[in-house]
């Protein structure tokens, strides 16, 4: 009896499991898939990665080069990143996300003492009664921790993080709306000195290359170089690594040109009180001129192996130039909503964002590549506001 019952249950597994097969070839919920993610990376399933930390996304330290190295996980990741596909295990290993109304109370207290000195502070005195005041917001786009690593971080570098991840959101609220968007954790941890960071690298991440900063998926973590000499370079490596964060917390994986190009945008964003002014990447521009561009089309189509192999430099390049000229305005800018906003409505289904990117422009991929070159022949690289 035992045995009969074994081999119902038996039949009942595979008869269900040829039936998820269909079910998924269609595509299905996020929150769905996250969840079988989660359940299968505990056991080591194949196409999924059972260490503490798989492959993590590496930038450098300079604006010509923000990569992911080549690891001993290479070929399980070489395969087409061109869409949501279905033989993409990493399209719903989405970053935490919560309801932007679920916030936590922000409570500050301050009283004067006996000598008339006043006093403010996020927890109750105990012997004195204080004026409370909320400074939480109805909604809360992100939270973040800052860990400051031997790094001896200026007073202002928290602020331009703030700053700096509320607009880099707006633009998300142009993309989305204001009912899509999810709320995020940042995490970053910032290292002191190079050779220090370099050394936590290497050990951390066998074999990769050289960078500025790299993200862990599994720990929800930016790590981030900070060196004296070039203190500028954290605080941009910074907003790289929250683009890609904001980016998969809402998209789940994309095509490299795509997730690349929103991060090295907003890596040239300087802040000013709420203000952010995204400046053009010199270095980029240098590389472009020196070296022949590539068809967009073929660009549009590079896997993320290709895109860390010989021409990475030259691909974080042409990424750059695509988005900053995207982003300046219309059409492209529309062109790059429309394209988000299917992204997203296709979370974990087929979807081609080339295809898309060709129906949103205005004249389809052969106009966007002539308006392109002609806007880089001319030199039209301009500083936007956002």
């Amino acid at each position: 009896m035992k045995e009969i019952r074994s081999w119902m249950i038996f039949g009942f597994l595979c008869v269900a499991s040829v039936m998820a097969v269909f079910w998924l070839e269609e595509g299905t919920n996020a929150g769905i898939l996250g969840a079988l993610t989660k359940l299968t990376k505990s056991y080591g399933t194949p196409g999924t990665y059972a260490s503490e930390n798989p492959p993590q996304e590496l930038t450098s330290d300079t604006p010509l080069s923000i990569s992911e190295s080549a690891t001993n996980h290479a070929s399980k990741r070489d395969r087409p990143w061109q869409a949501h596909s279905r033989g993409d295990q990493f399209v719903c290993n989405r970053p935490p996300t919560k309801s932007r109304s679920d916030v936590k109370r922000n409570l500050v207290y301050s009283w004067i003492d006996e000598n008339g000195q006043t006093h403010m502070s996020d927890s109750p005195p105990k012997d004195h009664i204080a004026s409370v005041t909320d400074l939480s917001d109805s909604k809360q786009e992100f939270t973040y921790t800052v860990n400051d690593d031997g790094a001896n971080l200026p007073v202002a570098f928290q602020g331009k993080l703030s700053a700096g991840a509320k607009r880099i959101y707006d633009t998300w609220n142009f993309f989305l709306g204001e009912e899509k968007l999810r709320q995020t954790h940042i995490t970053v941890r910032v290292i002191g000195g190079p050779a220090r960071f370099d050394a936590f690298r290497k050990e951390v991440w066998p074999n990769s290359l050289p960078a500025g900063g790299f993200y862990s998926p599994s720990k929800n973590v930016a790590y981030v170089k900070y060196d004296p000499k070039r203190p500028e370079n954290a605080i941009r490596t910074t907003f790289h690594e929250v683009s890609h964060l904001i980016t998969a917390g809402h998209l789940g994986s994309t095509p490299p040109w795509l997730t690349e190009g929103l991060a090295e945008y907003f890596e040239t964003m300087e802040v000013s009180h709420q203000g952010g002014t995204i400046y053009p990447n010199e270095a980029h521009i240098r590389l472009l001129q020196r070296n022949p561009i590539p068809r967009l089309d073929s660009f549009l189509s590079v896997t993320r192996s290709q895109w860390n192999g010989e021409m990475r430099e030259m691909n974080y390049a042409v990424a750059w130039s695509l988005m900053h000229f995207l982003m300046q305005g219309p059409p492209g800018v529309y062109a790059m909503k429309e394209v988000v906003e299917q992204a997203h409505t296709n979370l974990c289904k087929p979807f081609a964002t080339k295809k898309a990117l060709h129906e949103a422009y205005q004249g389809g991929l052969q106009r966007l590549e002539a308006d392109w070159r002609q806007w880089m022949a001319m030199r039209g690289f301009g500083i936007q506001q956002i």
